[in-house]
């Protein structure tokens, strides 16, 4: 059975997840950084203490990105090495639904539709192939 369509969701999936993570890293992060420092009406030690936590929270959200990155590369190669023709893998779509789960508590809806979509599919048709080697 041909594996065209989980393929394509796991890769748009992967490519959303690498540039959410761009976005974050490069984007959300200094506007959050930005922000922290932009405030007119505190005393010096509460600017300092704003500073510090603006940039804490921007190295959560830069490190945050970098774990999305990961994520979409570590998939990008699972999908290229084990999903292939002919092949039931076992673990793949396993971690397609953890992904799915990860995508879920970070309110990721995308990823979470997709990840879910392949490794559903994958899971049914791993099953259909077990039913016709049996008969």
């Amino acid at each position: 059975m041909p594996n065209k369509l989980e393929k394509t969701l796991v890769y748009i999936a992967s490519g959303w997840q690498i540039l959410d993570g761009l976005i974050t890293i490069f984007i959300y992060g200094p506007y959050i950084r930005e922000k922290g420092m932009a405030t007119a009406q505190l005393s010096a030690v509460e600017k300092e203490g704003l500073d510090s936590l603006s940039g804490s929270i921007s190295s959560v959200a830069s490190i945050y990105g970098i774990l999305l990155i990961l994520l979409g590369f570590i998939t990008i190669y699972l999908t290229k090495t084990f999903l292939k023709e002919g092949i039931v893998p076992k673990k793949v779509p396993v971690w397609f639904l953890i992904c799915g789960i990860i995508s879920y508590f970070t309110m990721d809806i995308l990823s979470l539709i997709l990840y879910m979509g392949a490794g559903i599919i994958i899971l049914a048709k791993n099953r259909s192939i077990k039913l016709l080697n049996n008969n």
